[in-house]
């Protein structure tokens, strides 16, 4: 079995976008809520019979790891983290998106927002959480009940955080800034109260490990230095073998 120049060329295009995705993975190491890409390749799936003199074809697609990150006590009551399975929903200005992200902040219209300014959104809509500018009179409890107290507040009920799952996470799109939308396909379902697992003063980290990135950026450099020495190498037989004909010629 031979390769040409544009075969190894394509495997080569694969490790190039590897290399982009785990330097993305190794940027966001410290960004709460933040889940890693990784590319998944199957080589020669186009071939029914081994011994056929057939050049193996890449399939490679790129798949988001939605394991649990590590969870940081910070002790500011706004910052929450879901244990377990679930995604905060908060309304962007193209629609609902989806996010692991709980660093959430209160606007000067007493709007409960991302880090982005997006509204999070409760299970009855925007939350307005009005008398308090500050995370000192919220609390937020494992079920996602936001109460008030102080400034007039006595444990104030003002609204209940909605936690969505999906049956088919796979099917989300990643989105700006960290984001997640789904187009209809991967299964939302509204989380009961007594099912999520919210846990006040915590932020759910980045999954991606800094050091196992590096090291698989390392591999993927060393990797891709071998295949553009393979296509040097090609390209110089290709070179004396048209030079040899010319010379018979």
């Amino acid at each position: 079995m031979s390769y040409t120049i544009n075969d190894i060329a394509g495997v080569a295009s694969v490790k190039v976008n590897q290399l982009d995705l785990v330097s993305n993975n190794i940027a966001n190491a410290g960004t709460p809520g933040y889940k890693t890409e990784h590319i998944k390749a199957s080589v020669g799936g186009n071939i029914s019979d081994p011994t056929d003199d057939q050049t193996p074809q890449i399939a490679a697609s790129v798949y988001v790891d939605f394991s649990q990150g590590v969870m940081e006590k910070t002790g500011n009551n706004l910052d929450v983290a879901l244990q377990g399975e679930g995604f905060f929903e908060v309304e962007t200005p193209i629609g609902p998106a989806y996010t692991r992200a709980g660093n959430f902040t209160i606007g000067p219209d007493g709007i409960l927002m991302d880090r982005l300014g997006n509204a999070v959104m409760g299970e009855s809509g925007k939350i307005t959480i009005a008398g308090d500018d500050t995370a000192t009179g919220v609390q937020i409890a494992k079920s996602g009940m936001i109460k008030v107290y102080g400034n007039e507040a006595d444990g104030v009920e003002v609204a209940t955080l909605k936690v969505v799952t999906f049956a088919d996470p796979d099917k989300l799109k990643r989105s700006a800034n960290g984001l997640f939308v789904d187009a209809g396909q991967a299964g939302r379902k509204v989380m009961d109260p007594e099912q999520k697992n919210i846990q006040s003063g915590f932020l759910e980290m980045s999954n991606a490990s800094a050091a196992k990135e590096m090291i698989q950026m390392i591999d993927v450099q060393r990797t891709f230095e071998l295949y553009q020495k393979a296509i040097h190498t090609i390209s110089e037989q290709d070179r004396l073998a048209v030079s040899r004909v010319g010379r018979l010629a």
